[in-house]
This record gives C-alpha cells, sequence and structure tokens, in this order.
C-alpha cells in the first residue's frame, strides 16, 4: 500500500486514494487532483507536496480551514494516521512507509457497536460507495482507532477518555441523554459528538439556549406558532423540533425551564409530538433529545422546581463534563488549540512560564475562561510568544497581581494598537477591508480586534 487519504466521512466517504504524485490539491474545483463535492470546501482548499520522503500538508487560504486531529493548521508535516477536516470531510492519511508499530490516534480500543449500526458499513463509510480495497483500509483503520470518528473536543488524559468511552457506547442508540458539567466545560461539544457518531449524522443537529429566551418566546422557538397566535405572528413558524426532525435537538440548560414548558417537553419526549403555539393540529416529529445542565437536577426536583417525571425521562443515560481542574494534563494542547485558532496563520507559542501559569489556575470558568484568556493573550500580546505576563488575568487569579509596570507595558500596547486600528479606518474612509489591508490584517481579525480592544463605537464615529 502507497502513502493515500481514506475519506471517513463527506461526499466520498469510504473512498481511498493514492498519493503518487508530487503534489496533490484537495478541494470543490473539479480540476483538482482530488475534487470533493462539499460545500463548505473552497475550491482549492489544501494541498499536499511530497519531499525527501515527507508528505507536508498546507492551507491554501480556504475560507473555513483546514484541520489536523482537531488543530487548524498552516503547514503540517503527516504522519500515519492523522486525520484531516477541511468542509464537512475527514480524511485519514495511511502511509506505507510508516513504521509497522506506528499508532492510530484515539483515546481507546474499538467498539463494534460503534462501528456496525444496524448492519451498516462502519461509521463514515457511504453504503456502495466504497472498492473492496477501500473496505478494506477502512476496516485496517477502524482495527486501530477509536471508533468516535468525528469530534471537536480535545484531551487524552484519563477524565476525557471516559467521556469517549462512555460517548462511544450511548451513540448509536436513540436513547435520550442528560449531560451534566459545570459551565465551560464543553457539554455542546459532547452533544455534537453523540450526534456526529450516531445514525442521525447526516440529519440536523439543531441547539438551543433554554435560558437565553422568555416563557413565551422560548415556547414558540421550540414549538413553532401559527400564523395569528399571537402579536406579530404574521406567518406560521416552525419549531426546533420540526427543524430537528430526522435528526437530534440540544436543549442547553434544560433546567432553566419553566413549569408550562416542562409539561410540554415531557409529552414530546413520551409521545414525540406536539402543537404548535396556537394550532390544534398535532405535529409528530422523528428526534432524538440531548439535554444539558449545570445544575444538579436530582436537587430540583426535591425542591419541587423541576418535574420528576421529565427528570426520568431526560436522565436515560448521563454523561459528566469534568471541570478543567480535574484534567490538567490536557491543559497544553487545549491552550495550544486555542492558540492556533486566534492566530490566523501566525506561528503562535506558549513559553514554558505560560504554561506553568496556566497549569496551576483553578479555571472556575473551565475550557471557556481558557479560550478567553488565549484569546487575549493573542490579540493583545507584543509578540509571536505568549509569556506569563500576557496573562494578567491569570496571574492576578493566582494571587500575583500585575505590578505598576507590567501593567503599564500591556495599557501602552493597547493604546498604540487602538490609535493604529483607528487611523488606518479613518485614513480608509472608513471601509474595514481597505483598513485591515493598510495594517496587513485579515478582516475577520481587525473586526476581532474591534470587539477585544472596545473600539466599534469609536470606529463608527471615524
Amino acid at each position: 500500500m502507497t502513502a493515500r487519504f481514506v475519506a471517513l466521512s463527506g461526499p466520498l466517504c469510504g473512498e481511498a486514494f493514492p498519493l503518487d504524485g508530487s503534489e496533490w490539491v484537495v478541494g470543490r474545483d473539479p480540476g483538482n487532483p482530488l475534487s470533493i463535492p462539499d460545500r463548505l470546501m473552497s475550491r482549492r482548499h489544501c494541498a499536499v507536496s511530497v519531499a525527501n520522503g515527507q508528505f507536508r500538508l498546507r492551507d491554501l487560504g480556504s475560507s473555513n480551514g483546514t484541520f489536523v486531529n482537531g488543530i487548524p493548521v498552516e503547514q503540517h508535516v503527516l504522519e500515519h494516521g492523522d486525520r484531516i477536516r477541511a468542509g464537512d470531510s475527514v480524511l485519514m492519511f495511511l502511509n506505507a512507509g510508516a513504521p509497522s508499530s506506528t499508532a492510530l490516534p484515539g483515546p481507546g480500543p474499538v467498539d463494534e457497536r460503534t462501528t456496525r449500526i444496524n448492519g451498516a458499513r462502519p461509521a463514515g463509510a457511504c453504503r456502495g460507495a466504497a472498492s473492496d480495497s477501500a473496505s478494506d483500509i477502512l476496516a485496517e483503520v477502524l482495527a486501530g482507532r477509536v471508533s468516535l470518528q468525528a469530534h471537536d473536543m480535545i484531551g487524552d488524559g484519563p477524565a476525557m477518555r471516559l467521556v469517549y468511552s462512555r460517548i462511544r457506547k450511548l451513540a448509536p442508540s436513540d436513547c435520550t441523554v442528560l449531560i451534566s458539567g459545570e459551565t465551560g466545560t464543553g457539554k455542546e461539544l459532547a452533544a455534537r459528538a453523540i450526534h456526529q457518531n450516531s445514525r442521525r449524522a447526516r440529519r440536523p443537529f439543531v441547539a438551543i439556549n433554554c435560558a437565553a429566551l422568555t416563557e413565551a418566546l422560548l415556547e414558540s422557538e421550540l414549538f413553532g406558532h401559527e400564523k395569528g397566535a399571537f402579536t406579530g405572528a404574521h406567518s406560521l413558524k416552525k419549531g426546533k423540533f420540526e427543524i430537528a426532525d430526522g435528526g437530534t435537538i440540544f436543549l442547553d440548560e434544560v433546567g432553566e425551564l419553566a413549569a408550562p414548558l416542562q409539561a410540554k417537553l415531557l409529552r414530546a419526549l413520551q409521545h414525540h409530538e406536539f402543537e404548535r403555539v396556537g394550532g390544534t393540529r398535532t405535529v409528530r416529529v422523528d428526534v432524538r433529545v440531548i439535554a444539558a445542565t449545570n445544575r444538579d437536577l436530582a436537587a430540583e426536583v426535591t425542591g419541587g422546581r423541576f418535574r420528576q417525571d421529565l427528570w426520568y425521562r431526560l436522565n436515560v443515560v448521563s454523561v459528566t463534563m469534568p471541570p478543567l481542574r480535574e484534567r490538567r494534563e490536557d491543559i497544553a494542547s487545549l491552550a495550544a488549540h486555542f492558540a492556533a485558532k486566534y492566530a490566523r496563520g501566525r506561528a503562535v507559542e506558549l513559553s514554558p512560564d505560560a504554561l506553568s501559569a496556566l497549569a496551576a489556575h483553578d479555571w472556575p470558568g473551565n475550557v471557556r475562561e481558557l479560550e478567553n484568556a488565549i484569546e487575549r493573550a493573542v490579540v493583545l500580546g507584543s509578540s509571536d510568544r505568549i509569556s506569563a505576563e500576557d496573562l494578567p488575568e491569570i496571574l492576578a487569579g493566582q494571587g500575583e497581581p500585575e505590578s505598576g509596570g507590567v501593567a503599564a507595558f500591556h495599557d501602552g500596547v493597547r493604546d498604540v494598537k487602538r490609535r493604529m486600528i483607528l487611523d488606518a479606518i479613518e485614513r480608509s474612509g472608513g471601509n474595514y477591508a481597505a483598513a485591515a489591508r493598510l495594517l496587513g490584517l485579515n478582516p475577520t481579525y481587525l473586526h476581532r480586534l474591534l470587539r477585544n480592544l472596545q473600539l466599534k463605537s469609536a470606529a463608527a464615529r471615524r
């Protein structure tokens, strides 16, 4: 077997492509050596070139980025077993020249229940699409890697291995799942992983935050409304349950539901039917429900704030997302992932003192707090190396307040950036794309700077 790609998901899933040329371009363009009709791919998305026995992957300025093993990359030397995600497609790189002992990535052994669902091919393979050789390869691949074919969770420590194992077992079923965990632990990522590794993966995944809307608006969002149901209801509107028909609906912060909505949700779970607001016709749907909460729902039931029968319906099987302080071994890889995400192509690294500061922090806001800290350090940092001084909020949380000199330095850097941005916007006549060109920035990155430096109002006045 020569070096090749095997498509694990996407329009060409199940097919194998030998890399027998000096360069392969991957993208939607029919003229590419590997053309994939994936609507989320750019026409020329990424390329693989061969030199000195190494296969080097590089992003070609794609709109949605190129990811290797879940981490966005501009360039990457491929290793046996690497997973490349471009758009909705996942390609695994296999290299006959790699040592036979090279292990393919994955936190645990394969589970036959997750590689075959209702007698279908292994997860990621298309019905009737793969040749015999490609099927054999898909089977070389699945024997040596975890059966979670698609997920964006990062971490390989014991706590996350338990999460992966749990998801691997329950994903193929249609059972209702309750995901619990503190705010910022990645409950929605776990819900998406369950959906992406289920038989419903090609159907919609619809998420709604139950704490973000008033009771009246939430009922309409969940179940839809009929024309004329209330003031402003000028036309029929389908709710999230209807939109998710055939797929999965994710109810985040389900513990915030008001009592009347708890009753309506219970009926939808029991009978897979409901009425739209202002309607009398019963609507039936085929939807898998995944709910999440940061509350202790058992305590909420005891206190009379949550229906016991609904809790039983939601808590058929459960997944608990560990807080970041209980998975410190994953902090370095998470920080590297977020640094690459927000660097937008720049080579940003974390210094040993920065990693030490991150490892010592208690992370009350969990992974979300870590992401915010790294984004601020990338946006406001003065170099492509993140040091502990670029993490003032983390140091302050450890009882190490910023010294006057360090605080003055960061304030000075922010002021210079603000002046440069506002000057570029003024010189470009308010055209943000032109201002980004003057600054040598990607327009998306400029908008992020405007938000993080709180310059939107000032920029509008300019």
